[in-house]
């Protein structure tokens, strides 16, 4: 089993989201043989959510036309349930992007 430390590293170099599964699943197995703690867990699970939301931001920002740090940031804070169904993802982007693009234009 891997090392708490080498996983987290590995992890947070990812940047496919199949990638990223396998390593969450790896760390599960870890977890039900008792080879990590709850803090790692806790640790391993913001990393988790943190590679996943980056990985998901770039999928997208393939598909939107926008700014990429704009797309990550929307992406991160958009419902837990929509992250895994990709056009309901892109249109959640869409819609924040429209409505950012209504308040930024109006600040003139």
């Amino acid at each position: 089993m891997k090392v708490f430390q080498d996983l987290v590293k590995e992890t947070l170099e990812l940047r496919d989201l199949e990638e990223l599964e396998s390593a969450a699943d790896l760390f599960q197995f870890g977890i039900e043989k008792g080879y990590y703690n709850k803090r790692q867990a806790d640790e391993f699970n913001n990393i988790y959510w943190k590679v996943k939301n980056k990985c998901l931001g770039y999928a997208i920002a393939d598909v939107v036309k926008g700014n990429t740090l704009d797309i990550i940031s929307i992406v991160t804070n958009a419902p837990a349930d929509i992250k895994d169904n990709r056009n309901e993802l892109i249109g959640y982007v869409n819609s924040r992007l429209k409505a950012l693009k209504g308040k930024v234009t109006g600040i003139r």
